[in-house]
């Protein structure tokens, strides 16, 4: 893509109502002919709530743009992992108005894309275009990438091919969980603490919907593997125990405050885990 055209009609008036309302994904995945329904929220949703919290841009904490090309030839599952990371790579980085970075992530995420089959999720109605047009416009971009994820959810469902759905968003999670801690570990900000420890507890829905998915089309045992051990963690924390003996009714995530040391030992596992992932 080339730079931006001043005199270009703009998307702005196609304003995102607030991306964090919006409905949250909803994976169905056929197992000993019943359907199994999981339901988690997009790449672009936990993007934003991280964005809502202050989450500030520094740059070196994504996923290295020059080393993308060698995933490409990665088994299945690591590759739609990888392909998930450069998902949240991008987002962080349009919530934050990195115009030429969000560039390399789109073009790197498409690249992904055409290789999994996906080449119309980022082709159709223009979407490179539009991209190009509105990159400095926020709002539009976020438009854009929800569309993208609907095409691609669609898409996906059309062939049968939901693992790539469940990877994806498996690995997107990682490396926003990567990029929060990362981040939180340099301001402390509390806001982001929230968004962090709200977040973990998507980790057991992640881990049901991954061991539903067949496993002839990608394994992705090492990933439950990994996930689930997040989750354990998360279910040790002694704030976690306490919020969960109150009952299911009572039971809030967005209550919960765990401790520096809660979110370090969370933080170390994280890095760990992308680590062992982009090392392959």
């Amino acid at each position: 893509m080339s730079s931006c055209n001043g005199g270009s009609p703009s998307e702005k008036e196609e304003e995102i109502k607030d991306t964090m309302s919006a409905a949250p994904a909803t994976t169905s995945i056929s197992q000993n002919e019943e359907e199994t329904t999981y339901t988690l929220p997009s790449p672009v949703q936990i993007a934003a709530m991280f964005s809502k919290a202050g989450l500030k841009y520094y740059a070196g904490i994504t996923n290295a743009t020059d080393n993308s090309a060698k995933f490409l030839s990665s088994n299945t599952a690591t590759k739609i992992t990888v392909f998930g990371f450069f998902l949240s790579d991008l987002s962080y980085c349009v919530l934050n108005k990195q115009k030429e970075e969000s560039k390399k992530y789109f073009k790197i995420c498409k690249q992904f894309a055409e290789n999994l089959g996906l080449v119309s999720v980022f082709q159709s109605n223009n979407i490179p275009q539009r991209l190009e047009k509105n990159i400095e416009h926020t709002d539009s971009v976020l438009k854009i990438l929800s569309e993208i994820q609907m095409n691609s959810d669609n898409t996906v469902e059309e062939n049968q091919q939901e693992y790539i759905s469940v990877i994806t968003f498996a690995g997107a999670w990682i490396e926003s969980m990567y990029i929060g801690t990362q981040v939180h570990a340099k301001e402390k900000n509390t806001n982001v603490a929230a968004s962090i420890t709200e977040q973990m507890g998507i980790a057991e829905n992640i881990v049901k919907a991954l061991k539903a998915l067949p496993s002839d089309k990608a394994d992705a045992s090492a990933l439950i593997q990994d996930i689930n051990s997040l989750d354990e963690i998360y279910n040790s924390f002694k704030a976690v125990k306490e919020l969960k003996a109150m009952g299911p009714d009572a039971a809030d995530a967005a209550v919960l405050r765990l401790s520096i040391e809660d979110l370090t030992r969370f933080s170390k596992k994280v890095e760990a885990i992308r680590e062992r992932i982009i090392k392959g």
